[in-house]
């Protein structure tokens, strides 16, 4: 995990994009084939590609940066598999519908609520310290960066 000196998230993301793009070279030849079929093509794409995308999402604050990054990764990709190329013109919604695949900002927050649970139920862990931890002091003026915490509360 990447964390920029002012907390930002962003390094991570674009490192982490880069990763399941060379899972998803590897498969190249898969997705190309004939022999497998689409919905076999769309289980490895989840298992192999979108798991290492989403590794450790539940630490990452949500943004529309964040997310329409993931989102375009997930929609080449997607279009790949179902060899649809830029002259057709289908819609991201249509592109969904047809693979079945849920938006990436539901997913993540699915995560994060999941994470949060688990974090919830343990009793002395360091991850429930931190995310009970209140720092103390004066803040800056203006409107507060959203946090972490923030995004998990709304």
């Amino acid at each position: 995990m990447i964390i920029d000196n002012k907390g930002g998230t962003e390094a991570d993301i674009k490192a982490r994009i880069r990763k399941p793009q060379a899972a998803f070279s590897t498969l190249n030849k898969i997705c190309h084939s004939t022999t497998h079929s689409k919905q076999t093509k769309l289980r490895i794409f989840n298992t192999n590609v979108k798991a290492v995308l989403l590794y450790g999402c539940e630490t990452w604050k949500n943004s529309k940066y964040i997310a329409t990054e993931l989102q375009v990764f997930i929609n080449k990709s997607l279009r790949k598999i179902l060899r649809i190329f830029w002259p057709d013109q289908k819609t991201n919604s249509e592109l969904w519908k047809r693979t079945k695949q849920p938006r990436i900002d539901l997913q993540i927050r699915k995560r994060k609520c999941g994470w949060l649970g688990h974090t919830l139920r343990k009793r002395t862990d360091i991850t429930r310290q931190a995310l009970e931890w209140n720092p103390q002091g004066k803040r800056r003026r203006g409107r507060p960066k959203n946090t972490w915490r923030r995004t998990v509360l709304e």
